[in-house]
């Protein structure tokens, strides 16, 4: 295996995490769907102590999410959702692409603009219908041991 990749390469990874996340936040489950494994595996603090396998999960969250904030813009409130990938590295290893990096989120509302962020590893591999996730690892920032706020 090896880590050589061009700049192009990179590029495409990186343009398919960008339409993954953006199928989240848009509540977009057929490209959802298409760029992510249906035998993903996830580890996600906010959401579970526990490794969370399997596409359907998700599906039924990410419909849930995008739900919850076209009720609140029906309602006539401001929810706008936004993402930024900071400082990701990409690493290619034939047909698996390993991507870490710092998601900044963005939430407009109107009490005004909240960001939350975390750290993620986002693991593709190359499959017959194309780049698919399979596997994510997220992250808490705060330093530990762990202190909560408040």
């Amino acid at each position: 295996m090896n880590e050589t990749h061009t700049a192009e390469q990179e590029k495409e990874i990186l343009a398919l995490l960008d339409r993954h996340l953006r199928s989240i936040w848009t509540g977009d489950l057929a490209t959802y769907t298409a760029t992510t494994a249906a035998d993903v595996t996830f580890f996600e603090w906010y959401i579970s102590t526990q490794r969370i396998d399997g596409l359907e999960f998700h599906l039924r969250e990410t419909a849930a999410n995008y739900r919850a904030a076209e009720a609140r813009r029906r309602a006539g409130q401001r929810y706008e959702i936004e993402h930024e990938v900071l400082a990701p590295k990409v690493q290619l290893y034939d047909d698996i692409a390993i991507v870490t990096y710092t998601l900044l989120m963005r939430y407009v509302t109107d009490e005004g603009v909240r960001h939350t962020e975390h750290n993620e590893t986002r693991i593709f591999q190359r499959r017959p219908v194309g780049w698919q996730l399979v596997h994510c690892h997220k992250s808490p920032m705060w330093p530990a041991p762990h202190v909560p706020r408040g």
